[in-house]
């Protein structure tokens, strides 16, 4: 199966997470997983499986709709607790998914947080974890992801 890299320029539409479906293997600084994206319910919901293997063993899970008049969104839960709700466009460097809204952090100040898929090629691209207390103005990154699409043994 022929996996295209994204084209920002025309892809924010429904088809704009083609690049991401697949298997795929995750590694960052102190930690690898694995991720498994397909399409389901006709092609319209893209649903994403993830798991951490290393250092902490957990697992998460995103369902992503494309909504013609509201565009992408996401909804996220994991065997954390966390749940959020994510609503994506396209970015600079490929495509975001971020809060819709402010949340409060754990000292109580307005954080915004995305993610962004960035260097999308065929077969790999980067993702990243951020966060902003200055709504968007700047943004810190928390976690970078190295994807590498699964190879299946012959």
């Amino acid at each position: 199966m022929s996996h295209p890299a994204l084209d920002v320029a025309t892809a924010p539409g429904p088809d704009a997470l083609d690049f991401w479906v697949g298997e795929w293997t995750c590694t960052w600084d102190g930690g690898r997983g694995a991720n498994t994206i397909t399409r389901e319910l006709d092609d319209h919901v893209v649903v994403e499986r993830f798991a951490c293997f290393e250092p902490e063993r957990w697992t998460g899970l995103s369902v992503s709709v494309h909504d013609g008049r509201r565009g992408w969104r996401q909804t996220w839960v994991d065997s954390t607790g966390n749940y959020w709700a994510l609503v994506g466009d396209p970015h600079p460097d490929g495509f975001s998914f971020s809060f819709s809204v402010a949340e409060l952090d754990e000292d109580g100040r307005e954080v915004v947080k995305r993610m962004v898929f960035s260097d999308i090629e065929a077969d790999r691209f980067a993702w990243r974890w951020e966060r902003s207390y200055d709504d968007g103005a700047s943004w810190e990154s928390l976690w970078t992801i190295d994807y590498r699409r699964a190879t299946s043994p012959d």
